[in-house]
């Protein structure tokens, strides 16, 4: 009788690990995004949220339609990921959605203005203003300055001013050419100086955050 084979010891293999959807880069969350990765997408948030929301805070100042606006974005996103043909433009794509999405609230609230009337017919109650009254009255006099510039001057000094954006940064994410966006940024601060002047709040600020060059 032949003695059976002897027993030869298989190697378990490990369970395969995902690689971190944190370490990916910009261009692969956004092709994981676009297949469905529910990872990938909270990764997006995670490292851009903080940013579109700034972006949105300083083209409308403290309010309650931020964090519905930062939702909208991020849906836009959610829809428009296979669409995303350079993946490392992420960052930019989501700021040219935000400061697009403010721009049309920007011009519902003028509109709201001309008829007296917000949607529900009350003035919105402001969410969250700074804690210390002195932040909280220069951020006050700030906006109404803003209030009085067009809604692309404003998106370029915010965008400049606010969140530090590269001059061609501004102009792509407005859409608009360096030169125009340069001339847009010189007439905000130069309305923006002029008029905050008025504005007892915002005169320690001024020389400092928009004086000098673009």
């Amino acid at each position: 009788m032949s003695k059976p084979p002897p027993f030869k010891l298989q190697a378990v293999p490990a369970p395969i690990s995902r690689f971190p959807a944190e370490r990916l880069s910009d261009a692969e969350l956004v092709r994981a995004a676009a297949a469905g990765d529910g990872d990938a997408v909270g990764v997006v948030w995670q490292r851009y949220a903080p940013l579109v929301r700034g972006v949105l805070r300083g083209s409308l100042g403290p309010d309650h339609a931020i964090e519905d606006l930062l939702q909208e974005v991020f849906v836009g996103f959610l829809r428009g990921a296979k669409n995303i043909h350079e993946g490392a433009a992420l960052r930019g794509y989501l700021v040219g959605v935000a400061v697009r999405l403010a721009a049309l609230e920007l011009r519902r609230r003028k509109v709201r203005r001309w008829v007296i009337l917000t949607p529900t017919g009350i003035v919105p109650e402001r969410s969250a203003p700074p804690a210390d009254a002195e932040g909280r009255a220069a951020l006050d006099a700030l906006y109404r300055v803003l209030d009085g510039v067009s809604t692309r001057r404003r998106l370029a000094f915010v965008l400049r001013h606010v969140e530090g954006l590269e001059i061609l940064d501004v102009a792509s994410t407005l859409g608009i050419s360096e030169s125009t966006a340069r001339r847009e940024l010189e007439r905000a601060r130069t309305y923006v100086q002029k008029r905050g002047a008025r504005e007892p709040a915002l005169k320690p600020y001024l020389a400092g955050r928009v004086g000098g060059s673009a």
